[in-house]
């Protein structure tokens, strides 16, 4: 009866150091891909921004404030 309960308590130890690797794998699974999120919103941001800085009209001498003008959009199809 012994040797089966250190058995059992052998296997269950070798589980938890399996277990333990791979929590170490997954932990670093996420915060490359939390990296991998963070630069993408910063991507984002920076985009939005130029896009608005883009929509502010120009202001010209005088003070008039005037339009680019803008050439025909074309859609872009996703990927």
């Amino acid at each position: 009866m012994r040797a089966v309960l250190e058995a059992r308590q052998k296997a269950a130890a070798v589980r938890v150091e399996e277990l333990e690797a791979e929590l170490e794998r997954v932990r670093a699974a996420l915060a490359e891909a939390e990296e991998v999120l963070r630069r993408r919103l910063i991507g984002l941001e920076q985009y939005l921004e130029a896009l608005a800085e883009a929509d502010v009209p120009a202001v010209v001498a005088g003070g008039v404030s005037q339009k680019k003008p803008v050439g025909p959009r074309r859609a872009v199809p996703h990927r």
